[in-house]
């Protein structure tokens, strides 16, 4: 991913409008602010009352060091999740934190669809480009097909995006990740039960393999994901 504002296509996340970029961010930052602020609230506490004991004991300059040492971590995690957002901008992936960083999704080498296991099971789209790698997550899942099925899944919009998007590449095994991009859309216009959708089914098959590692679908298990149950 390149920190270079001249990536061609891509513009300045804050001058983006509506119309023209989608956000493709699967837990936004409004949803992780509050419990992100209590913990620095509460690290700030527990570090202030360190510094403190230190400057008693060792001298002003020792507790000093020791409340910057220990502020500053949870100070710039807030900050990073107060600044983050991820758009789309046609084929522009714009990541925004302490930094900004773009992607043009047609200059990618590897498109992967990919899955991990644990609590939950999550589905995220594996890009890379020379030596770096992103990791996108699309969908988030708790429970199987049999039981309750709760979960979290990027918008419909953003999901459609970003099948248009990868559908222009020029390798064919790209073109397939963004078919099931395309048949989640679809899943999600008709108000499909979320078990029966295409990242769903990814997520099942990445339950039945197991094993703490993460999956990379095959291209016959993209296949198999893209199509429809019926």
């Amino acid at each position: 991913m390149s920190s270079s504002p001249a990536e061609p296509g891509a513009r300045d996340p804050r001058e983006l409008s509506a119309e023209d970029a989608v956000d493709v961010d699967l837990i936004p930052p409004r949803l992780m602010l509050p419990k992100v602020r209590r913990a620095l609230a509460v690290g700030l506490a527990v570090t202030v009352v360190v510094a403190v004991v230190v400057a008693v004991l060792a001298g002003p300059g020792w507790g000093t060091a020791v409340l910057i040492a220990g502020a500053a971590p949870g100070v710039g995690g807030y900050l990073g999740v107060a600044r983050r957002r991820v758009v789309l901008d046609h084929r522009v992936l714009t990541r925004r934190t302490l930094r900004t960083r773009r992607m043009n999704l047609m200059d990618a080498d590897e498109v992967d669809l990919v899955a991990e296991v644990a609590r939950f099971a999550q589905v995220s789209l594996r890009l890379r480009q020379g030596r770096t790698t992103v990791r996108l997550p699309i969908a988030l899942y708790e429970g199987t097909a049999r039981g309750r099925v709760r979960g979290r899944e990027l918008p419909m919009l953003g999901t459609r995006r970003l099948a248009e998007a990868l559908d222009r590449h020029r390798r064919p095994e790209v073109r397939d990740v963004a078919r099931v991009l395309a048949e989640q859309s679809r899943a999600q216009a008709s108000s499909m039960p979320m078990r029966d959708r295409p990242l769903f089914r990814a997520a099942g098959i990445a339950r039945e393999v197991g094993g703490a590692e993460e999956l990379v679908f095959t291209a016959d298990e993209v296949d198999e994901i893209a199509r429809p149950p019926w």
